[in-house]
């Protein structure tokens, strides 16, 4: 306010230094139905708006006046700042220029914009006559302003003054409207909020009637440029008025309401206020805004009031600002004779929404980041806790699983030492029992009972290890063959470890390896023995290739029946032994040779990143 204010002294001071025209001889030529007529000249005031002083009525207006200058050897500039639909200027009865065509054309409309004209220099010290002849169409606002004359050095300040608040002000309005509106629209799109809707859609159209005075030769044909930016004026109001209600949470009212109907019904009092034309209907629905725009206005405050939201109160500044500027201008356009040439304040104020929003929006923003901040902090400090949770509950797994363990190797252990252990040295007692039983005999029992325990000790230091497994059976049972006369050749390659293998699983391979060393030793009366263990490939029937330990056992003894029913219970353990870790067991046995093959699947080990 305090900008316009300075912007009016600098107007008043320079227009002191100059001349201004406020009377001019009118003749009139009116246009309807009937015959042109042409009425008596008659002394009229400036400013001469057509649609006040004729209605609906289009027609012809010529101003004439005199105007003296103190040098004639000086042009004269003219301003005017507002001037048409059509005119005509002429000096002396010469024409200087002209716009559009008598009647204007549907695309001629100079009244938007200021006009500047330089006189030439009479040379003459007797007043010269000029004639500004318009062409005004009803309803599309035409007319003619106070004209102001000087010299070229002191009208051209105040030509481009007006020039920059008229059309370069507008187009800076029209821009940020647009782009405002756009972007509103957008967050709209994805938040689905009223808010965004309403202000979207108020700013676009208040862009669109902004944008009228940006064009002297309009982009549509009247009436239609005419409906276009009056409609979107009458409906951008009660849009960005229903924005300010929606701020403040008073969206479900019945001035809500009302607001919502008036900007349906917009178009319609626009077309039949410029194309019928009702001319009455204009000032009507500007002061239905009015009433609507104050009413929003008390709602608002009375909000504000009672509300310690940041936001709200920046609104209500920004409405009050508006509701004022709009009320002046209403005012200054049915009171002010210079109501014709005015540039409406509310132009410029309208930014004030443009400011409620981006605080709404700043506000929300800041409010938000706070809320993801707290909720941030709270799922950390959930997730902590649920991480110590899962720690301790791991923890308790593990030690369970170490407990299970425990206990299932001391099972294990258990059995072993009752199956085996226990029992050879059951079988001894009664050996040793017996009158008739022999000293090598009882000797040669104990040796294997102690071998087994030995091995069940060895087993528990090689989980998966093959060939540190394949070793302990050999230092355990290498002296006994040596001393039975066998010569036991050893070829073991470097074996992988076995993923997933127990001391159990080492056991069971040792057990089955003591049980054929030991039957070779007792029937075989072999001579020389060889054990071979190597790593093989393997193909699997889906195309998947793999590999294999496969432990080959020969011996050079008498042999024997392998498929024999009375085989004893030996060859049974061995098949379910090899069974138990996952392989297969194979013997082929003649006279002077026996082979013992024990194929063995390496386990995949489990995937890792990376590998």
């Amino acid at each position: 306010m305090l900008m316009f204010a300075v912007a009016g002294l600098g107007w008043g001071v320079s227009a002191r230094a100059v001349t201004l025209v406020e009377q001019a001889q009118l003749t009139l030529t009116l246009r309807g139905q009937a015959p042109a007529q042409v009425q008596e000249p008659q002394t009229v005031a400036l400013p001469y708006h057509w649609d006040q002083r004729q209605g609906a009525v289009d027609g012809e207006a010529r101003f004439a006046f005199e105007i003296s200058a103190a040098d004639p050897t000086t042009p004269l500039a003219l301003f005017v700042p507002r001037l048409g639909n059509s005119f005509r200027v002429s000096v002396n009865g010469q024409e200087l220029t002209r716009f559009g065509a008598f009647p204007p054309g549907p695309y001629d409309d100079a009244s938007v914009t200021p006009q500047y004209f330089v006189l030439p220099a009479s040379g003459l010290t007797s007043p010269q006559r000029v004639e500004i002849v318009i062409a005004a169409q009803a309803a599309r606002q035409g007319g003619l302003s106070p004209v102001v004359v000087g010299r070229e050095a002191e009208i051209l300040p105040l030509y481009e003054r007006a020039l920059f608040w008229q059309v370069s002000g507008g187009r800076f309005i029209a821009i940020v409207s647009g782009v405002l509106g756009a972007l509103s629209l957008l967050v709209w799109l994805r938040q689905r909020e009223s808010i965004y809707l309403y202000y979207g859609l108020g700013e676009l159209l208040w862009s669109v009637q902004t944008a009228r005075v940006l064009f002297a030769h309009a982009p549509l044909p009247w009436p239609w440029w005419g409906v276009l930016p009056l409609a979107a004026f009458q409906a951008a109001v009660p849009l960005l008025c229903r924005f300010a209600l929606a701020v403040v949470g008073r969206d479900d009212t019945r001035l809500a309401r009302l607001l919502g109907l008036m900007a349906w019904l917009a178009p319609v009092a626009a077309g039949l206020g410029i194309m019928v034309p009702w001319l009455w209907l204009m000032p009507l629905w500007q002061g239905l805004n009015l009433v609507a725009g104050l009413a929003m206005m008390v709602v608002v405050l009375r909000v504000t009031r009672r509300s310690a939201v940041l936001e709200h109160r920046v609104l209500g500044l920004a409405v009050v600002l508006i509701v004022l500027c709009a009320a002046r201008d209403i005012w200054v356009m049915r009171t002010s004779p210079q109501a014709y040439a005015m540039v409406p304040w509310i132009r410029f104020a309208w930014v004030g929404f443009a400011v409620s929003l981006a605080w709404v929006i700043a506000e929300r923003m800041r409010k938000d980041a706070r809320a993801m901040a707290e909720m941030n902090a709270s799922l950390e400090a959930e997730l902590a806790e649920r991480n110590a949770a899962l720690e301790a509950a791991f923890a308790r797994e593990r030690e369970g699983e170490k407990a299970r363990g425990a206990l299932e190797e001391r099972q294990r252990l258990m059995q072993d030492l009752h199956d085996g252990f226990g029992g050879q040295l059951v079988g001894l007692l009664r050996m040793a029992q017996h009158p008739g039983a022999a000293r090598e005999d009882v000797a040669l029992h104990l040796r294997d009972a102690v071998d087994q325990l030995k091995l069940t000790v060895d087993a528990m230091h090689a989980e998966g290890d093959v060939a540190s497994s394949l070793g302990s059976v050999r230092y355990r049972l290498g002296p006994r063959l040596q001393a039975v006369g066998i010569d036991l050749h050893w070829d073991v390659s470097c074996m992988p470890t076995m993923a997933g293998w127990s001391a159990r699983e080492s056991h069971q391979m040792q057990m089955l390896l003591f049980e054929a060393f030991a039957n070779m030793m007792t029937h075989s009366a072999a001579t020389r023995a060889s054990l071979n263990a190597r790593l093989v490939p393997i193909g699997g029937a889906d195309g998947a290739t793999g590999e294999a330990i496969e432990v080959k056992l020969c011996d050079n003894g008498c042999g024997f029946d392998a498929n024999a029913k009375f085989a004893g219970r030996g060859l049974t353990n061995m098949h379910a032994r090899a069974a138990a870790l996952g392989g297969t067991l194979t013997l082929r046995s003649q006279p002077g040779e026996t082979s013992l093959y024990l194929h063995l699947p390496v386990p995949m080990p489990a995937a890792t990143p990376g590998t």
